[in-house]
């Protein structure tokens, strides 16, 4: 026993050399490690798989797979979803020495994808690790990385990450070469990752449909301040799923609803909510009212938003902003201006959120030509601090001015923040400084900074 752990040490620490080589040669760095996370590609594992396997019989291997449904490089574009790999990686290195061990050995699948391939190291105490065990081991890995990402990532980024982790045995069997050995296994392990996000797609859905058809959302409100005299000018009317549930949060909820293709559903479900609430909105104030871009062309958008329930309500159009959240990006921008256009004629102003998040949002922007802008949260945090970010936010206040937009600053959480954003000319903004989304509706004196 002892003989053989000096043949797997002398054998890893001459994989290593090896790989290190290779690491310093520009060419083949260039064609065997990810240029995003610097790890090694499948290949470079195979001498390593070889001799385990010539060793041992069997070695067991990890496959994460970063989902491709959460469209996040279809949204925020490739940088962000290069910059989420890259903390995926960092990731797997933090939970080496907890639940990977410091001889597992990480990969990517290949460069510029979507998965990651962990070699794991032979069992201390048997020949072969048991399937229960590598299965349970591999249910560890997918939560540690959800749990590491949730606290790299942006809150508004984090909702649409997801990772899946399947495992898969690899057999010695001489009569076939390693490589296909090696990519059969793979290819069950990234199976069972699939099933998995199938399965939890599946449950996540059935709940959903639970709570459209309960009707369980509530609507909160985040007042929009006037940042002169923090004056209230208007709210607006965010949707909860059931509290302490995985569908509380917003961008959660719609991410499923995504997912589960229920989005026109529980658009409506939440505009029927936000707009009971508007039942009782002050005098003089806004209601702004979130629309994800394939809604705009509801017809129930036309027919109950002006008549029924806006009269129910006793609501103007004129009192209503359409707020266009972009959690998918507009493939068709000439019929969804034409669908704005139509909802202008009938009193509503039209907002973007998120401006400066990324081209999707730019794009927007000069397409739909906005009563209203909102400034992504990323652009305001620590601009007091950021001259690039005082920048920034400069240039939009002056494009502002010139195309006749008002700006609304989100996620101002400091007095700093605050001041920065009055002297460089934001005319409205709404944060945690003033109040947390709130159920309807608070009044002045519990909305005013640092209350």
């Amino acid at each position: 026993m002892h003989e053989a752990r000096e043949v797997h040490d002398y054998l890893l620490e001459s994989w290593l050399e090896f790989h290190d080589a290779l690491r310093d040669h520009p060419e083949i760095k260039r064609l065997l490690f990810d240029p995003v996370t610097g790890l090694p590609t499948t290949p470079l594992l195979f001498p390593r798989i070889e001799s385990l396997l010539e060793e041992r019989g069997e070695i067991s291997i990890l496959c994460l797979n970063v989902v491709k449904y959460s469209k996040i490089e279809e949204i925020y574009g490739w940088k962000v979803f290069d910059d989420v790999m890259k903390q995926v990686a960092t990731a797997l290195e933090n939970i080496t020495g907890a639940e990977l061990r410091d001889s597992d050995m990480v990969a990517e699948l290949m460069i510029s994808g979507n998965a990651f391939v962990v070699l794991l190291s032979p069992p201390r105490t048997s020949d072969q690790m048991v399937l229960e065990n590598l299965n349970k081991l591999a249910r560890r890995v997918e939560e540690r990385i959800r749990a590491e990402l949730k606290s790299a990532l942006d809150p508004a980024l984090f909702p649409k990450f997801g990772c899946y982790v399947g495992a898969a045995t690899v057999r010695h069997d001489p009569k076939i070469r390693l490589e296909r050995i090696v990519h059969d296994a793979l290819d069950r392990a990234l199976q069972q990752a699939d099933s998995r996000e199938e399965q939890d797609a599946e449950e996540r859905k059935a709940r959903l449909q639970d709570i459209i058809e309960n009707g369980s959302v509530r609507t909160f409100v985040h007042p929009i301040m006037r940042l002169s005299d923090f004056s209230v000018i208007g709210y607006e009317a965010l949707s909860r799923g059931p509290e302490n549930s995985e569908f509380e949060r917003p961008d959660k909820l719609f991410k499923i609803a995504y997912d589960a293709n229920l989005v026109m559903t529980l658009e409506r479900l939440c505009r029927r909510r936000a707009l009971e609430t508007a039942r009782n909105l002050p005098e003089g104030r806004l209601m702004f009212i979130n629309i994800e871009p394939e809604a705009v062309a509801d017809p129930e958008l036309r027919d109950v938003m002006f008549s029924s329930l806006l009269a129910e309500s006793d609501l103007a159009p004129s009192s209503v902003v359409l707020e266009i959240t972009e959690r998918t990006a507009i493939t068709d921008f000439a019929a969804f201006r034409s669908t704005l256009e139509y909802l202008r004629t009938l009193g509503f102003a039209v907002a973007i959120d998120d401006a400066g998040a990324g081209y999707g949002s730019l794009q927007c922007l000069a397409e739909v030509r906005p009563e209203w802008l909102k400034i992504d949260i990323s652009l305001i945090r620590g601009v007091d601090t950021d001259e690039v970010r005082s920048q920034l936010v400069e240039s939009l206040v002056t494009f502002a001015q010139r195309c006749g937009v008002k700006l609304i600053a989100e996620g101002i959480e400091t007095r700093g923040e605050l001041e920065k954003l009055i002297e460089i000319g934001v005319e409205f903004g709404q944060g945690f400084l003033f109040t947390v989304p709130v159920p309807p509706f608070p009044s002045d004196e519990e909305v005013q900074p640092g209350s």
